[in-house]
């Protein structure tokens, strides 16, 4: 499973790490593949189609969002999409869930809800078939 944010600067990357860092966050361990363009995304979910995606909707970049919420959830229907919505876009959060996204935020301080929802995700990805040693090796304490 794959955690794919899709912005173009790195403000809920961060926010995301600080929260991720707080002891109570760590029931295990998510890597956030940071990616800047549309094009990028969709690689990293078509290798990796049971991702989360996180999307960082803006003002100017709400229509284009919004339809790719919308032929993205249709094209990958075991991913999750996250709305991660600019403060001023509370009025169309029902237009981002219609078009697939499971949950919308709207500030970087509102992340614990979120990571809980991740979390729960990751837990029901399937996992590949591990070859013995492979598993021997991922049950050892060192990793």
């Amino acid at each position: 499973m794959t955690f794919i944010l899709l912005e173009r600067t790195p403000r809920w990357a961060a926010a995301f790490r600080r929260e991720m860092r707080k002891p109570a966050r760590r029931p295990q361990p998510i890597s956030i593949h940071e990616v800047r363009s549309l094009a990028q995304c969709q690689r990293e979910l078509e290798t990796a189609p049971h991702s989360i995606v996180a999307l960082d909707v803006l003002p100017q970049n709400l229509v284009s969002m919004t339809k790719t919420l919308g032929d993205w959830s249709r094209r990958f229907p075991r991913a999750r999409f996250i709305a991660l919505a600019a403060r001023g876009l509370e009025p169309h959060e029902v237009l981002l869930r219609e078009a697939g996204a499971i949950h919308v935020t709207f500030s970087p301080r509102a992340l614990a809800t979120l990571l809980r929802l991740i979390h729960r995700h990751v837990a029901r990805t399937p996992q590949p078939e591990l070859t013995l040693e492979a598993s021997l090796w991922a049950g050892l304490p060192w990793g």
